[in-house]
């Protein structure tokens, strides 16, 4: 299933726009953020915002610097979601990239499955 969840990315999510893109990881991230403390709640805002087709360079710089310091030294945390969710669009991490990323770190919290992602992506990309 991982598989599949990845050829989505490369052959259809990464086609969309930035905006686009953002409002995936944004729902990814979403599924998080029950568990989240005020620092992780203040990205996930952040996060949304980009969905907006803004680009807050150093608002997201600040916040994923926050939650990097904050990360434990193994394993995935709640936090590593909302950091590749507030990476800026590189041409090393295009944000399709980055994007399905987020959704692996989900995957890893056990928070969903690559197959739950997978519908979930293409519940988004029926609706754009």
């Amino acid at each position: 299933m991982e598989q599949q969840y990845w050829e989505l990315f490369e052959t259809k999510v990464r086609l969309l726009t930035e905006r686009q893109q953002r409002i995936i990881a944004y729902q990814f991230c979403l599924l998080v953020e029950t568990d989240l403390d005020d620092l992780g709640k203040g990205a996930l805002m952040l996060v949304q915002q980009l969905t907006s087709d803004q680009f807050l360079s150093e608002e997201c710089a600040s916040y994923r610097e926050q939650l990097q310091e904050k990360l434990p030294d193994e394993g995935t945390s709640l936090y590593s979601p909302l950091i590749w969710a507030l990476m800026p669009n590189t041409d090393s991490y295009p944000v399709w990239y980055s994007t399905a990323i987020v959704g692996g770190n989900i995957v890893d919290l056990g928070v969903s499955s690559f197959m739950e992602l997978t519908d979930l992506t293409e519940k988004i990309l029926s609706g754009v």
